[in-house]
């Protein structure tokens, strides 16, 4: 005995007649969990951004880089005197760049806005830091050196997010009802 039932089950035959349906419950809880995932990032992103807009950090933006070179291989030193270089007399600028770019990829994480675009920018951005701020995570010195930087991990979950994300749950899904177009920024 042959039975359908709609588009989506798939008819079987047999002497015991069954049903295959996709498993909604299960997408769903995955689409769930990866937009807890960029909630989440966002989050720690809007820690991290209020911290970037305190005097403290804006007002010590060139010692920062400055320090970051201290110790650093014989090799990297042309990389460092570039970026200090850049910043001198220039750090209120570059400090309210990175806030507002981390104010940025907070709120835009915890919305889900445009988020190909978001996750782009968010990847060039902490490597950007990592080579930079983190200096590479470095100075490498054997027996003392055990991590390799946040930054770079960061770009990695952005990465992650960027392959996997459906998007259901965001801004982004609202946004392209009205302008089909903006699926090509949304991912």
């Amino acid at each position: 005995m042959r039975q359908e039932n709609s588009s989506t089950d798939i008819a079987t035959a047999g002497p015991v007649s069954f049903v295959l349906r996709p498993n909604w419950v299960g997408i769903t809880r995955r689409m769930i969990a990866i937009a807890s995932l960029r909630i989440a990032f966002g989050v720690i992103w809007s820690v991290d951004a209020a911290l970037k807009w305190q005097p403290a950090f804006q007002a010590s933006f060139s010692q920062i880089v400055a320090g970051v070179a201290q110790g650093q291989p014989g090799f990297l030193n042309w990389w460092f005197s570039i970026w200090q270089f850049i910043v001198s007399g220039r750090a209120p600028i570059f400090a309210v760049l990175t806030a507002t770019t981390e104010t940025y990829l907070a709120v835009a994480l915890i919305a889900g806005f445009a988020r190909k675009l978001t996750y782009t920018i968010g990847i060039a951005y902490v490597l950007f830091v990592w080579s930079v701020a983190e200096g590479f995570g470095g100075p490498y010195v054997p027996g003392t050196t055990t991590d390799v930087g946040a930054a770079i991990i960061y770009s990695l979950v952005f990465w992650a997010l960027l392959l996997v994300d459906a998007g259901r749950m965001s801004v982004d899904r609202l946004i392209a009802a009205r302008i089909p177009a903006w699926r090509r920024i949304a991912g």
